[in-house]
């Protein structure tokens, strides 16, 4: 028997969605501090194939392993899989961490 699937999506991320199994929440899957950055959750669609989720079969297949491995998996669209992770939301812009260093050096 194949799994269903539910999507949600967060206030916080435009365009990027949760994937989790059917029977689950995501208070109980995803961690609280994750959750808390997507923001206020709606649902997308309640109950849904691997096939339905909008990519090809191996970018389907990458969501279903990430849901199995975690828990959980979040892609953005269009056709970004961000896996279990917001994507680099927590990582720094290393952009905007040189300018930040240029500014300090010139008030210095």
């Amino acid at each position: 028997m194949t799994s269903l699937y539910k999507t949600y999506c967060g206030l916080n991320f435009p365009k990027t969605y949760l994937v989790i199994e059917r029977d689950l929440t995501p208070e109980n899957c995803v961690p609280f501090n994750i959750l808390y950055l997507f923001g206020k959750l709606s649902l997308s669609k309640g109950s849904i194939l691997p096939s339905h989720l909008p990519f090809a079969a191996g970018g389907q297949k990458r969501i279903i392993t990430a849901v199995k491995e975690y828990g959980y998996c979040f892609y953005k669209w269009p056709g970004k899989i961000l896996g279990p992770e917001l994507g680099d939301v927590l990582e720094p812009d290393p952009d905007i961490a040189a300018l930040h260093q240029r500014e300090c050096e010139f008030q210095s």
